[in-house]
């Protein structure tokens, strides 16, 4: 199984620029052309959260026109810049309906691999949490399908990252109770999470939890105390491929001009 990973497209109304400096639709589209010159056509793509930036419709009508050139079912993820009564009016079909101040919380089964979608947004703030009931939610999730290889899937990051700003101003609350409830169930293979900007991986409960780059601007690398800033590094996307024997391995993909070569050694 293959699955291709977005996040943190902040898609806002056309001609208005992210942070008034990068052109996120732009960085979007480029994102779905790189998924669909892969070699081989993920069985689905997962976008954790930040679909939009600031949950209007408009700007979900832009991102639907802009999703319309991927041929690949979208799994989305509800993140602190999206609306859940609009994002289960454009995903409908997979989304479960709910009311507005109801967690999007829902899981895949059609697949290899089971995915537990988790919804960590508190809303009208950055910052993330789940309440006893989500938790108990993903216990009984978990022990539905012990046997099953299964993905976590939500936007904020269930760990300290040492972007201090971040971890301090925009972090998630809960993330020990969600590692005891994790802990033990060695049929999960990772926890896939988005909300800031870059590539980070690290060891949580057990199994590993990692973020996905975002597609619109990637944060700056800043283990100090400085301000949150944004960097003009290469934007990307995660792949994550499953195989039976070997269970799951995840790439970092950049986006952008680049080449294939081969050394004359290996000729």
């Amino acid at each position: 199984m293959l699955i291709a990973q977005i996040s943190d497209c902040h898609i806002l109304e056309p001609a208005r620029l992210f942070g008034d400096q990068v052109d996120s639709a732009a960085g979007l589209r480029a994102a779905i052309g790189a998924i669909g010159a892969l070699d081989r056509r993920p069985d689905l793509v997962l976008a954790t959260g930040d679909l939009v930036n600031d949950g209007t419709s408009e700007q979900y009508d832009h991102l639907e026109d802009i999703l319309g050139g991927l041929d690949i079912p979208v799994i989305p993820v509800a993140g602190n810049h999206d609306d859940r009564t609009e994002l289960r009016r454009r995903f409908g079909g997979v989304v479960p309906s709910g009311e507005p101040g109801d967690p999007i919380c829902f899981t895949i089964d059609d697949h290899q691999v089971r995915l537990v979608i988790l919804d960590t947004t508190i809303p009208g703030r950055h910052d993330g949490a789940i309440d006893d009931d989500q938790l108990a939610w993903l216990k009984d999730q978990l022990r539905a399908c012990p046997d099953r290889p299964t993905i976590v899937v939500q936007h904020h990051p269930p760990f300290i990252t040492g972007l201090r700003w971040m971890d301090e101003h925009c972090g998630f609350a809960t993330g020990q109770a969600e590692a005891a409830v994790l802990s033990g169930h060695d049929h999960v293979e990772a926890v896939v999470c988005g909300h800031l900007h870059r590539s980070i991986q690290r060891r949580f409960a057990t199994t590993i939890a990692m973020v996905c780059p975002s597609t619109a601007a990637p944060l700056d690398l800043d283990l100090g105390d400085g301000p949150v800033g944004y960097s003009t590094e290469p934007t990307g996307f995660l792949l994550h491929e499953w195989r039976p024997a070997i269970g799951l391995t995840s790439h970092v993909v950049s986006i952008g001009e680049h080449r294939r070569w081969t050394p004359t050694w290996s000729e």
